[in-house]
């Protein structure tokens, strides 16, 4: 078990290295001097967690969503930390598929 959790950090630190996460953190640290701006986007990540998870028409609700924060989409520094916010999720979720796909658990039911 000590090689796994050896191995886990050096994930973890290879991670925090990366160019993707450097970039987050960095944009999170400006966040920080921006509480305002930093309210409207967990505002507009709530309601698209909310429209993702509705069961409605997403067609509809991404119009909906889009218009009633493009004002925020447009601004340069929540855009730039939504893309980098989604660019460190998409290579951690690379990670666990990746996991997921070699370490095969059978579970009885």
């Amino acid at each position: 078990m000590d090689s796994v959790k050896e191995k886990a950090e050096e994930l973890i630190q290879a991670l925090e290295q990366s160019e993707d996460f450097i970039r987050y953190r960095n944009l999170e640290n400006q966040l920080k001097e921006m509480p305002e701006l930093r309210q409207k986007i967990n505002e507009y990540r709530r309601k698209v967690y909310e429209m993702q998870t509705s069961g409605r028409d997403l067609y509809d609700e991404t119009d909906y969503v889009l218009n009633e924060y493009s004002p925020l989409l447009r601004n340069e520094i929540a855009a730039d930390y939504l893309d980098a916010e989604s660019a460190v999720c998409r290579m951690v979720q690379r990670v666990m598929n990746a996991i997921n796909r070699e370490v095969h658990v059978e579970v009885p039911m």
